[in-house]
């Protein structure tokens, strides 16, 4: 969620009931959107113990196969996903769902032999350039409260034999890197469990075997990141180099930025952590501001350098209410729009090479050999600041190494744990206060910085497969409404004296 939150206080694992606000006290926009975080993953979870991880409601999203795979029919209604509601408002296609485009769209334009249709289930922050709508015309537009939004999207994943068991490779692979970074015997013996696990689940994918739910096995291939290689970061104070001069005593570790501030840390292109031996691999980007810093697009042009580089003159609404706020040469910026962010892309960012700052003109380099992206005028293009200045790959973002402290700024370091597999979107969200001489809000376990678990993790199902004989078997489960379930049945409901409903035998 990339707002303007001073910092996200929601913890599942503190199994807080209710926030209760207190006369006389500062209410914080933290304490605010927490309450609204426990009831929706109160409810959410309700949802998911009583029915189960997936399931629809009557006939939503029911499937309808037509002879072109982009053309096959999803029914308007509901589907829970782990708990979380999706909604399909009208019948649509796979090629013309709502939010379009996805990933993997080359395989809905020429589907395989066999294939299994799924939802793929995100949450979206919507800041008020992306939905001008939540903006009140009567306060002139100005930014107040932003958006979360459900994204689902329709997807396919090859069930042929030799393409079904492609996405375990990386999940082999982060395992054998945790398990090489093992301190103890216990931690060892967990690795290898889950690497036989893995080699099993890839073994029954490879010839299935009777009693085999093929539902299910696709179940564990999409759920295998978070089950055996969820990415997780530490983030703690750097200490600080000694002065030369023995005279001089070294300060001590702390934060030294001027002001509080809420640092978000995000994945930018996924895959597996580089080292020296395999260079390139993911790749992060990191902002002061929990990438907040936004600016709406008029208009974008490209042209063509003599030297076969392209350049960027893009035309702005405003340049920022202030230089902390603002863009300045040499940034770093991402140039997105609904269908940048629901592909789910990640392209080189753009740096800044010139400002206008009269006729809020920024001009862009782009690298070599790279088409540049123009955005839809029409689809909210907007342009994010991206704080990382040192280091940089040709992407224009930091290399994702794990087991070493990268610094970001004024004293705070991240580690990456070993055995990750990354995602483009994962992030962490790191509070810097400058209070109680410079300290981080980050969970802490014996004393030292805890490695937590990354955020915006996806949620999947799997809606049905087809085999070579081209039938279409639905895997997940259907429920009636109790009022349905109760007209369906023959006996009714009739009022008793006391007005309320009585079962007649």
């Amino acid at each position: 969620m990339k707002g303007d939150f001073a910092r996200v206080t929601f913890d599942p694992a503190l199994h807080y009931s209710q926030v209760f606000q207190q006369q006389g006290r500062v209410l914080l926009e933290a304490d605010w959107n927490e309450q609204a975080s426990i009831q929706l993953d109160l409810l959410r979870t309700l949802a998911r113990d009583l029915v189960g991880p997936c399931w629809a409601a009557g006939s939503g999203f029911v499937v309808t196969l037509q002879a072109h795979a982009g053309d096959w029919q999803l029914g308007a209604g509901h589907f829970y996903v782990d708990g979380i509601l999706c909604v399909n408002e009208s019948t649509c296609t796979l090629a013309t769902q709502p939010h379009a485009p996805i990933p993997d769209a080359g395989l809905i334009d020429d589907p395989p032999a066999s294939v299994a249709l799924y939802l793929d289930v995100w949450e979206r922050h919507l800041s008020s350039l992306e939905a001008p709508g939540v903006n009140d015309i009567a306060l002139n537009g100005v930014d107040t409260a932003s958006r979360s939004q459900v994204i689902w999207q329709a997807r396919l994943l090859d069930t042929d034999a030799e393409h079904v068991g492609a996405p375990l490779d990386d999940t082999r692979a982060a395992i054998e890197l945790r398990l090489q970074a093992a301190a103890t015997d216990a931690e060892k013996a967990i690795c290898k469990q889950q690497l036989a696990d893995l080699d099993k689940l890839r073994d029954r994918l490879g010839g299935q075997r009777a009693g085999d739910d093929p539902c299910v096995l696709l179940g564990q291939v999409l759920g295998a990141r978070e089950s055996y290689a969820w990415p997780r970061m530490r983030a703690q104070l750097g200490p600080v180099e000694a002065d030369s001069d023995p005279c001089v005593i070294a300060a001590d570790a702390r934060y030294r930025g001027c002001e509080n501030q809420l640092y978000r840390v995000e994945v930018h292109q996924g895959g597996l952590a580089g080292s020296e031996d395999a260079p390139g691999g993911a790749s992060f980007k990191w902002s002061r501001e929990n990438g907040s810093v936004i600016f709406p697009v008029l208009g974008a042009a490209s042209s063509q350098n003599a030297d076969g580089s392209a350049q960027l003159t893009v035309t702005l609404g405003h340049l920022g209410r202030d230089q902390r706020l603002g863009l300045a040469v040499n940034d770093w910026v991402e140039l997105i729009d609904d269908s940048y962010t629901l592909a789910q892309r990640a392209l080189p960012l753009l740096q800044v090479g010139a400002i206008d700052a009269t006729n809020r003109i920024l001009t862009l380099a782009v690298p070599k050999n790279l088409a540049p992206y123009l955005p839809g005028a029409d689809a909210h293009p907007l342009l994010r600041r991206w704080d990382q200045r040192n280091d940089l790959t040709e992407q224009g973002t930091v290399a994702l190494a794990e087991g070493e402290a990268i610094d970001l700024e004024d004293g705070i370091q991240i580690t990456f744990e070993p055995g990750g597999q990354y995602a483009t979107g994962d992030y962490w969200l790191i509070p810097a206060r400058v209070g109680g001489n410079g300290t981080l809000d980050w969970p802490q376990t014996a004393g030292t910085a805890a490695a937590m678990r990354s955020r915006g993790m996806h949620h999947r199902a799997v809606l049905g497969t087809t085999g070579d004989d081209g039938a279409y078997h639905e895997c997940c489960c259907r429920f009636d409404s109790l009022c349905a379930l109760l007209k369906g049945n023959t006996r009714r409901l009739a009022p008793n004296r006391a007005g309320r409903p009585r079962r007649e035998p």
